[in-house]
């Protein structure tokens, strides 16, 4: 599969679009985790044995005591160790990563793995060499102080607006682990950077905001019965383990769909209304209604142009609500538009009418062009002939000013096919669909109309007939 700024996967039911989609999340999710931990650790070492480069300690104790290290490393090894490290994180993801992505034993994942070619431009989108750049970072007491660049066939790693004296306070095992993981992300150049951290929206996400109530409660239950375990007592257990027993497993996109919901009380308290809704607005437009949290909760209430008035618990507001609560705070809490992000949803057509549907298509269109990346699986067909209207828009022809304005389109709507990458699911592979100046073409949805259209066209004609007999 090769990933567009828009990325579509269509197809039967069963036929592995889910598992495409969580297995790339699983990939990229873990990538800084991956970085970060033993693994990432091991590989720098062997790194700077493989370039005669000696010990990772020495580089860091250079940088502390004199603010600068130097070491050489010509071009094309640079070139041949990323592209080590690549094969070496997927094939890592492959034995260990695929498995604890679906919550799955490895016997289940035998022989899976995941291949990865980013000579794509997905995955470069940035050339920066500077670590005190890389967002990703903002976290670490030491971001934005390390600067790394590659020039004249030589590594040279120096500090930024720091003296070393200032930096003796952090240990010399949180030193090596910020420098493997700043190392790493500079050796990998780009690849990666773009699609760090994405945000997946599950198949399951309509059912969480019904039941987070019962998760917390069962994640409570478990974290007491496990301090009670450590204790030394004859005492009763304080409550009943019962509902413990057969506590359900969940891949890792439904678990952190999960999270994200629990973090939305403490989000709206932190952000109020210092906030956009620029693009969390037109959801609030579909539904005809706004989220807010009050209380710890999420309710639902009337939109001010609203006729009649409504404020509800989520619960009680219908599914397209229940289905779109999550992308809605996503897109208010933590989308941002100056960084770029990679957007996966699973079935986005899920509870919404048809006029929502095509609304929706625009709405992942406008976010495309405002330079993120987006990967749907979709049974919709709605969705499929809306993309197809905007990959046409995007051609020249008359009066295409006033089409636009009489059809309700914005410039941010249109999609060029360069953007487009669409595929079908079926056979145990991905069959990829021709994308041109007219959209795509699907023949999993076209067939599957040209068969419905053709037994209405005959069950017409032989109802007209009898009428004609009598």
């Amino acid at each position: 599969m090769e990933l567009g700024d828009l990325t579509i996967i269509a197809g039967r039911n069963n036929t592995g679009k889910t598992s495409v989609v969580y297995a790339l999340y699983g990939f990229l999710n873990g990538f800084d985790r991956q970085l970060t931990g033993s693994w990432g650790n091991s590989f720098v070492e062997n790194h700077f044995t493989k370039i005669g480069a000696g010990p990772v300690e020495e580089a860091i104790r250079k940088l502390q005591d004199d603010g600068q290290a130097t070491w050489e490393l010509s071009t094309a090894l640079r070139e041949e160790e990323r592209a080590r490290l690549v094969a070496e994180m997927a094939k890592e993801y492959s034995e260990n990563g695929i498995s604890r992505t679906f919550t799955a034993s490895p016997e289940q994942f035998r022989g899976a793995s995941l291949c990865v070619n980013y000579e794509n431009e997905f995955f470069l989108r940035t050339s920066s060499l500077s670590a005190s750049l890389d967002p990703v970072e903002s976290f670490d007491p030491l971001a934005g102080l390390i600067n790394l660049r590659h020039s004249g066939g030589k590594v040279v790693v120096s500090l930024v607006d720091v003296t070393p004296e200032e930096l003796r306070p952090f240990s010399p095992a949180y030193w090596k682990r910020f420098f493997v993981r700043t190392y790493l992300r500079f050796l990998l150049g780009g690849v990666f950077m773009f699609a760090q951290n994405p945000y997946i929206f599950s198949s399951a996400r309509h059912t969480i905001p019904l039941f987070i109530s019962e998760l917390d409660y069962v994640r409570s239950q478990f974290v007491r019965s496990m301090q009670y375990k450590g204790r030394e007592s004859d005492d009763a257990p304080p409550f009943d383990l019962g509902p413990l027993e057969n506590i359900s497993s969940y891949p890792l996109p439904v678990h952190d769909n999960i999270d994200f919901y629990r973090m939305i009380p403490r989000l709206a308290e932190a952000y109020r209304e210092d906030i956009s809704e620029d693009y969390a607005g037109p959801l609030e437009v579909m539904l005809g209604g706004r989220f807010k949290v009050a209380d710890g909760s999420v309710r639902f209430r009337s939109s001010s142009d609203s006729g009649a008035g409504f404020d509800i618990p989520l619960h009680l507001a219908s599914s397209s609500a229940w289905e779109l609560s999550g992308l809605h705070f996503f897109l208010k809490y933590i989308y941002d538009v100056d960084i770029s992000r990679f957007i996966i949803i699973d079935e986005p057509e899920s509870h919404l009418d048809t006029t929502n549907q095509i609304r929706l298509a625009r709405l992942l269109a406008e976010l495309v062009n405002a330079g993120n990346r987006v990967l749907i699986t979709t049974h919709s067909d709605y969705i499929a002939k809306e993309v197809n209207n905007l990959i046409m828009l995007s051609s020249s022809f008359a009066r295409k000013v006033e089409t636009m304005e009489r059809l309700e389109y914005r410039k941010q709507n249109e999609l060029s096919p360069d953007q487009v990458r669409a595929y079908t699911a079926e056979g145990g592979t991905l069959v990829p669909n021709r994308v041109d100046e007219y959209g795509i073409q699907m023949p999993v949805f076209d067939q599957t109309i040209d068969d419905i259209n053709r037994t209405a066209r005959e069950l017409f004609t032989r109802i007209e007939r009898e009428k004609g007999d009598e």
